[in-house]
C-alpha cells in the first residue's frame, strides 16, 4: 500500500498496542516515504523493519539473477535512514525467483522452472547482508517457500533452485505457508482440510530444521504481488492457521498482508485472530493429498539436487 497512506493511518497505534511488528515493503524511490514513516511509527512505540524490493521488470525479490542491484538498493535504503537520524529494527528479505517465472508457473506453465536448475548457489551476497544488518544491529530475516525447509537432499535442491540459502546466518526464517494459496493455485484439488494439514507439516520441519530461529508467514488476507493470489474467507480461517502453527511448535508469525486487513475491516478482528489465538489442542491429521502434495515437492528437490550436481553446481 502507499506508504504516505500507510503513514496516516490510525492502524499504526493499534499494532504497537498489540505488539505486532510492521514489516514495510519498499521499492526503488520511495526511500524519502520510507523515513517518513519510520518517524511515524517510532512516534507511536512501534517495532518497525524494512522490506527491500525491487521492481518487477528487475525481478522484485532477492534471487540469484538480480543479487547485485538487489544489494545496493539495500544500502542506499539503509543509508538513507541513517543520513535522516532515523532507526529501524529488522531487516526482511524475500528469497523468491524472479515474479515473471513465479507467475509463468503460478499459471502452469512449468517450463519456466527450468531457469531454477541452477549451476552454483551464490551465498555471497546473502552473507554479506546479513553482516550488514548486523552491523546496524538489525534482526535479518529471510522468507522463504516450504519446501526449502524439507530435510536431506530435497530442501537442499530446492535452496539451490531458488537461490535461497538457509547457512548463512539469518536471525529468522519465515516460511511462507498461505493455506489460501495452496488451495487457489491447486486450482480446487487442495481443500481447506489438506491445506491445513500442509501447514501442521510444514510448521513443523521450519521447527525442526531452525529451532529458535523458526517463523511462519500466515495468509493471505488480500491479493498479492502476483494480483491473483486467493484470500481468507472470514477471519476464522485466520484464527485456525495461527492455532496449527502455534501447536507445531511457531510462534514468530508474520500475517500476509497488512493492506488486505485495512481493506477488509474491522481490522481488530484480524490483529486479534492473529495475536489472541491459543495454540490447538492437536494438530491436523495428514490427508491424502497433502500426504501427495508432500511427495511431490520431495521428488522435485531431490531432482533439483541432482540436476546441479550433474550440471557441476
Amino acid at each position: 500500500m502507499p506508504l504516505d497512506e500507510l503513514r496516516r493511518s490510525p492502524l499504526l497505534e493499534e499494532l504497537a498496542r498489540r505488539d505486532v511488528q510492521l514489516l514495510v515493503a519498499v521499492q526503488p524511490g520511495q526511500a524519502e516515504a520510507a523515513v517518513a514513516l519510520l518517524e511515524r511509527a517510532r512516534a507511536v512505540g512501534l517495532c518497525i523493519g524494512l522490506w527491500p524490493l525491487l521492481d518487477d521488470a528487475r525481478g522484485r525479490w532477492l534471487n540469484p539473477s538480480n543479487a547485485e542491484p538487489f544489494e545496493a538498493w539495500v544500502v542506499e535504503l539503509l543509508e538513507a535512514v541513517d543520513a535522516a537520524g532515523r532507526t529501524v529494527d529488522a531487516l526482511a528479505l524475500d528469497l523468491e525467483p524472479p515474479i515473471a517465472e513465479v507467475r509463468r508457473v503460478s499459471d502452469g506453465r512449468w517450463d519456466a522452472a527450468r531457469a531454477w536448475l541452477r549451476r552454483e548457489l551464490d551465498e555471497a551476497p546473502h552473507r554479506r547482508l546479513v553482516a550488514l544488518g548486523r552491523r546496524r544491529g538489525l534482526e535479518v530475516i529471510a522468507a522463504v517457500i516450504p519446501a526449502v525447509v524439507a530435510p536431506g537432499r530435497a530442501g537442499e535442491g530446492w535452496q539451490r533452485a531458488l537461490g535461497a540459502p538457509l547457512s548463512v546466518g539469518y536471525d529468522a526464517v519465515t516460511t511462507m505457508l498461505y493455506t489460501t494459496l495452496f488451495e487457489g493455485y491447486s486450482q480446487g484439488v487442495v481443500r481447506r482440510e489438506d491445506a491445513c494439514a500442509l501447514l501442521a507439516r510444514f510448521a513443523g520441519q521450519t521447527r525442526a530444521r531452525l529451532g529458535g530461529r523458526a517463523s511462519v508467514s500466515l495468509g493471505a488476507v488480500g491479493v498479492g504481488a502476483l494480483g491473483d493470489e486467493q484470500p481468507y474467507r472470514e477471519p476464522g480461517e485466520l484464527a485456525q492457521d495461527v492455532a496449527v502453527a502455534r501447536a507445531a511448535g511457531v510462534d514468530d508469525l508474520a500475517l500476509f498482508d497488512l493492506a488486505g486487513v485495512l481493506a477488509r475491516p474491522p481490522a481488530e478482528r484480524w490483529l486479534d485472530a492473529l495475536t489472541e489465538t491459543a495454540p490447538a489442542r492437536t494438530l491436523p491429521a495428514p490427508t491424502a493429498r497433502s500426504r501427495a502434495v508432500t511427495v511431490g515437492l520431495w521428488l522435485t528437490g531431490v531432482t533439483f539436487h541432482a540436476a546441479t550436481r550433474l550440471a557441476g553446481g
